[in-house]
């Protein structure tokens, strides 16, 4: 058995989920450690009121899921609690075997779940993705990172594994990405009802966060297809019409659902989270149409005779697609003031798994990537992105869950979102001139591409 060092993104992606972020408002931590089986994870924490050190050891149980077992004991030099702590993991693994079993006792301990062997009867049901996830070595640094974080989930369906293999597996990874981002800004996930998805506890108060998807239309077996443009005024057409109705139909199915009535929802700020999967890059395309799905407004823009950018906000009342219209301005629906805000990220896809997988050591070795994209560019008289290059496997490469993230605040909602929540992301406000403020973190991509090669 040998103790490695290893990053603190790869603690979390390992064990995140097993520890409380309370503790962060007395102590932090200071290093990471991983036995080289995977059977133990480790932290040295400093307690800022005796300004101590010690080691916190987390075990997997029988459902592979870490635990927090023992404390080695606080010491004033963090030398000395490295030390206590090597010698207390040695302990613990030479009885792994007994400390593993927290279950002890249990009628029916939980077993760990194997997320990717196809169950039985799904044959010719998986989901193409799904399978591309499992077969495609390109995607082995994904597949690697999202096992472990698979284990936090609680099946409160009962159909989670069916689901993630066939009819489900977008919204599942949609999911997934919101469990990752959520835990990397110390929310607690409380357990509980199977709606919403997730009941969410952090240092800003307590709030709610429902998952969709937008998918294709299929009429009678017959997958819709995408419109594609063949000059701008089409292409503005379709991000001022088709996508928003898009996004409409499924931000509406989930207002008609009235969440706010639930007992876990009363009283807390409720948050849409909600991705484009109509295609993997028209994400891209249809990241302005949410807004304008949901503020009612277009910006359009000009330079005066000074060189200064000038945006000019145009009022639109509805959205027209062939015999399809909906009206615009989601958040002056009706009932609509329950919605505190609306999440999008076009970046919860195979190539976050597979960045984040090689960031955080879940990639084959010699695997290499690097990512091309477009970021929002900070002159305020710009009217065009920034393209960004980025080597994933430089040393000083750094990337969160949370980033591209954009939050849209209701200027309605009976219950505000704190900004703090999602510090590291963009967030959009409407003013009632029509004209939108947003807030943007240092980084933050429109879209990318990721390279990746694998090793020979």
């Amino acid at each position: 058995m040998e103790i490695q060092e290893i990053k603190e993104s790869r603690f979390n992606a390992l064990a995140a989920y097993a520890r409380s972020p309370n503790v962060k408002l007395i102590s932090k931590e200071v290093s990471w450690y991983q036995t080289d089986d995977l059977l133990i994870v480790a932290c040295i924490i400093l307690d800022y009121t005796d300004d101590d050190f010690a080691g916190n050891i987390m075990v997997k149980d029988e459902a592979e899921r870490y635990r927090n077992v023992t404390l080695s004991g606080f010491f004033p030099d963090i030398e000395l609690a490295k030390v206590a702590l090597f010698r207390k993991i040695e302990e613990c693994h030479a009885d792994i075997g007994t400390i593993r079993l927290q279950y002890n006792g249990e009628v029916n301990p939980p077993v760990p779940v194997d997320f990717f062997t196809p169950l039985s009867g799904t044959q010719g049901r998986l989901d193409p993705l799904f399978d591309e996830l499992i077969n495609n070595p390109m995607h082995l640094s994904a597949k690697n990172i999202i096992e472990p974080m698979m284990r936090w989930y609680e099946d409160a369906d009962g159909n989670f594994i069916e689901q993630f293999q066939t009819t489900g597996f977008k919204q599942r990874i949609w999911e997934l990405y919101l469990f990752a981002m959520l835990i990397e800004n110390d929310v607690v996930l409380e357990p509980g009802e199977a709606i919403p998805d997730f009941v969410c506890q952090s240092f800003y108060g307590r709030f709610c966060v429902e998952a969709t998807t937008v998918n294709p239309t299929v009429t009678r077996g017959v997958v819709e297809s995408i419109p594609v443009p063949s000059s701008k005024a089409e292409l503005e057409d379709i991000q001022r019409n088709y996508y928003p109705i898009k996004f409409g139909s499924a931000l509406f199915s989930k207002l008609r659902k009235q969440y706010w009535l639930k007992e876990s929802c009363v009283g807390k700020p409720l948050i849409f989270a909600i991705t484009d999967c109509l295609s993997p890059e028209s994400g891209k395309i249809s990241k302005n149409s949410l807004a304008y799905y949901l503020y009612g407004y277009i910006h359009e823009w000009q330079h005066d005779e000074t060189g200064q950018l000038q945006i000019l906000p145009r009022r639109i009342d509805e959205h027209r697609w062939g015999d399809k219209v909906i009206p615009s301005g989601f958040f002056t629906l009706e009932n609509s003031e329950h919605i505190s805000a609306v999440i999008f990220s076009n970046d919860a896809s195979f190539a976050k798994f597979n960045r984040m997988g090689l960031m955080n050591g879940f990639a084959p070795e010699g695997t290499q990537m690097r990512r091309v994209g477009l970021q929002y560019n900070p002159d305020p008289n710009a009217t065009e992105p920034l393209p960004f290059y980025l080597n994933v496997n430089d040393e000083h490469y750094h990337e969160l869950w949370i980033e591209g993230l954009d939050v849209y605040h209701n200027p309605n909602a009976l219950i505000p979102l704190s900004p703090s929540v999602f510090e590291n992301s963009a967030h959009h406000y409407l003013l009632p001139d029509g004209n939108v403020i947003t807030n943007y973190p240092a980084f933050q991509p429109q879209g990318s591409i990721t390279q990746i090669r694998l090793p020979e």
